[in-house]
């Protein structure tokens, strides 16, 4: 291999690092493009105050996948609860939410949404997990799902 065409590669190598560098600084530590009809969202209970936390705290929809669904999967905690209000719409968009996307309580672990995915907007929300029997507060988490049409 010739010096030019080491010096080629490393230069490649080097710009390919600094365009995922940059790709990854535009998006949330935790974001997943949701490439499928069905996308998972894990979700635990955990610690000695517990705290819900989500796998994926922003679900980026793939352009024009219309009808996906998202799906909020309570993992490893069975004192803990999703009930009727447990995926609620909160920010700027929030007045729009529920015709982009009508949410369902499918079981105590599970909760879903279906993304109509037709706009290009963000929709944040609070994921409320509740303690089994109780009448406490819930366990707010919060996470956005952004819709990507065009």
């Amino acid at each position: 291999m010739t010096g030019k065409t080491f010096g080629t590669i490393v230069a490649a190598a080097l710009l390919a690092g600094s365009v995922q560098q940059a790709a990854a600084q535009s998006a949330p530590r935790n974001s997943v493009l949701c490439a499928y009809p069905w996308c998972y969202n894990s979700v635990v209970v955990s610690g000695a105050t517990p705290a819900a936390m989500m796998e994926w705290e922003q679900i980026r929809m793939q352009k024009k996948l219309a009808g996906g669904t998202v799906v909020w999967e309570l993992l490893g905690s069975p004192d803990y609860e999703f009930r009727a209000d447990s995926v609620v719409a909160t920010g700027t968009n929030a007045a729009g939410a529920s015709t982009q996307f009508p949410v369902r309580l499918i079981s105590p672990t599970k909760y879903a949404l279906d993304d109509l995915n037709n706009n290009d907007l963000t929709y944040e929300y609070e994921l409320r997990v509740y303690r089994k029997g109780s009448t406490a507060p819930p366990i707010v988490t919060r996470g956005s799902v952004v819709n990507s049409f065009n």
